[in-house]
């Protein structure tokens, strides 16, 4: 699907109004934009369509955006051991450590440092947990957005109390600039 072809589909669907979430949870705003899309759920490195990546966000929500994940080689201690020595018990009981990590130290202890080319993260107890080298998570950035469709719903809940999202506002966002990246990470 190129740009085009994704505004044509995007105002169709601003233009249902509320639709029924297809999944429950934090998931089912990006999985049932994907579904309507006709676009396959995947946990791919590459972009959803073609060369944009879709990424969806409730609008009265401040929950942040998971951009990409890559983990490979970076840990310096077993993650089941992150999650044990410095997490808590969720809502469902599970041992867990959710949080955001900036250059300041948060309520777990953990904060983030550049080291020369390097994303260190620290954790004020012990010296170092995990290293990203910069350039191969610019890398991997690119390869991933080289172009970004940002879509908003407004949500609510109808008379069976399922969540449903109105898809109303998309962004596109293209040729990223990663030139700064390293030092928009260390600034926080």
């Amino acid at each position: 699907m190129d740009k085009a072809e994704l505004v044509e589909r995007l105002t169709a669907l601003k233009q249902l109004g509320y639709v029924e979430s297809l999944r429950r949870g934090n998931t089912g705003i990006g999985y049932t934009l994907e579904t309507l899309l006709g676009v396959q759920e995947n946990n791919l490195v590459l972009p959803d369509l073609g060369d944009i990546e879709i990424k969806t966000h409730r609008r009265e929500t401040n929950s942040l955006i998971t951009l990409f994940t890559f983990n490979r080689g970076a840990w310096r201690m077993r993650q089941v051991d992150v999650i044990n020595t410095y997490g808590y018990v969720d809502t469902k009981g599970r041992q867990s450590l959710y949080c955001l990590v900036t250059s300041a130290p948060n309520n777990q202890g953990f904060f983030l440092r550049i080291e020369g080319n390097s994303i260190t993260l620290h954790n004020v107890s012990r010296a170092s947990v995990a290293q990203w080298q910069g350039q191969v998570l610019i890398e991997r950035f690119r390869e991933k957005m080289p172009a970004l469709a940002f879509i908003q719903a407004d949500t609510r809940r109808n008379s069976s109390n399922k969540e449903e999202f109105w898809f109303n506002e998309a962004h596109l966002l293209t040729n990223p600039h990663v030139d700064n990246f390293l030092s928009l990470v260390e600034t926080g």
